[in-house]
């Protein structure tokens, strides 16, 4: 078996869920965002598109994974869990009209002593359906329901040395995604044809390893969707004159870097996309500066925003988020952003995402970096030279 990390690992991160739990008053934890259910066991196999579960209980010190029994065989192969462990409902739950796999689950619930517990759930998960919340009410009439949202999400903010070590990885797939496609990019040629060849660097971006899908789907920003921030490829031509944004990365054991850069089909920057590279820059270098452990994530912001202010430029949304582990559809982490009003104290090992986008009017410009912070400062996992490329 092939784990991603070591049990030891694993084990560590199940007792610091528990230890969260404790103080938040939670007995057993339903964790249903896929992210969380990679972290806490290796399960990675897309199974996540009909209910799926990892069920973390302050009475056992290993988690249960509960799943469509299908997919059972997977789950089995690829985490740590014992076989005990490795729960499947039956096929006859699965997408039905009168029934629902919580109804099932109830019954786990119940067996393994939880029928009147204070039982903690995700919110905000993706993949947590209302419908799959109600039955599990209406199942534990017994039982006292709490949002837990986003306490596995901190807990996943500061990396282990391994964790690291792939977002590194990860980083160079980013780096050679990006020059790969900016060598495609030409007047004349379709956004799908570059995008294949994005997707095959991702995946197999030379002899060493190998990588999988980004959290994030590969962006284009070009033409008139250049002003916005997250549009879908589709089969327009390049064309000369054009400013174009690319939003990568690169994935490797399901750990995601993200690198933006930016390009121009031309001989010459125009005026305007040549003094907003210049604030950008700046603001990115002012960023960089200013980042390390013991501050907070606004204070990140208030750097980029002098800068902007001193150009007399205006970005309303975050300048960053954290990153880590990514299933789509994001990558992002939900738990601490790069913006005002956010006092998350930054602490070493944590990883962000810094994109500074700005999307103006007809065109639009991007440039970030996948970072880690550090007592003494920051390392810059991504590697790829600043600056809007010129391709006359």
């Amino acid at each position: 078996m092939n784990l991603p990390f070591s049990r030891d690992e694993f084990q560590s991160r199940t007792n610091r869920v528990q230890e969260a739990m404790a103080a938040a008053g939670v007995d057993l934890l339903l964790v249903t965002d896929a992210n969380h259910i990679y972290w806490l066991t290796g399960a990675e196999d897309w199974a996540f598109y009909t209910p799926l579960y990892v069920l973390v209980s302050a009475k056992h010190s290993m988690p249960f994974w509960y799943g469509r029994a299908m997919d059972r065989p997977g789950a089995q192969m690829s985490t740590w869990l014992d076989a005990d462990h490795v729960i499947g409902y039956p096929e006859d739950y699965v997408q039905q009209t009168d029934r629902h796999p919580s109804d099932h689950l109830v019954g786990v619930i119940a067996d393994l002593g939880h029928a009147r517990s204070a039982v903690g759930y995700e919110s905000e998960s993706y993949y947590f359906s209302i419908r799959a919340f109600d039955h599990l009410r209406k199942g534990l009439p017994n039982a006292r329901f709490l949002d837990c949202d986003l306490l596995v999400n901190r807990l996943r903010m500061e990396k282990s040395d391994a964790e690291i070590a792939y977002m590194r990885d990860a980083a160079g797939i980013a780096a050679r995604t990006m020059s790969h496609a900016m060598e495609l990019i030409a007047p004349g040629v379709r956004q799908s044809e570059v995008m294949a060849e994005i997707f095959k660097t991702q995946i197999a971006p030379d002899e060493r390893f190998g990588g999988t899908i980004t959290g994030l789907s590969p962006i284009i920003l070009a033409g008139e969707k250049a002003a916005t921030a997250h549009p879908a490829w589709n089969d327009d031509k390049f064309e000369s004159g054009q400013t174009i944004a690319l939003e990568l990365g690169g994935a490797r054991r399901r750990y995601c870097s993200g690198l933006a850069r930016t390009m121009h089909l031309g001989t010459g920057l125009p005026d305007e996309v040549r003094r907003t590279e210049a604030a950008v820059e700046e603001g990115m270098q002012s960023v960089l500066e200013c980042l390390r452990a013991g501050i907070e994530a606004q204070d990140v912001h208030a750097a980029w925003q002098k800068v902007l202010d001193r150009h007399g430029l205006k970005k309303d949304s975050r300048i960053g988020y954290g990153i880590g582990v990514g299933f789509p559809p994001d990558w992002g982490e939900r738990a601490v952003s790069l913006r005002r009003g956010d006092n998350t104290i930054l602490k070493p090992n944590m990883t962000f995402h810094i994109i500074l986008g700005m999307w103006m009017e007809g065109w639009g410009l991007e440039l970030s970096e996948t970072v880690r912070v550090t007592t003494a400062g920051f390392e810059c996992l991504t590697q790829f030279p600043h600056g809007v490329r010129l391709k006359g």
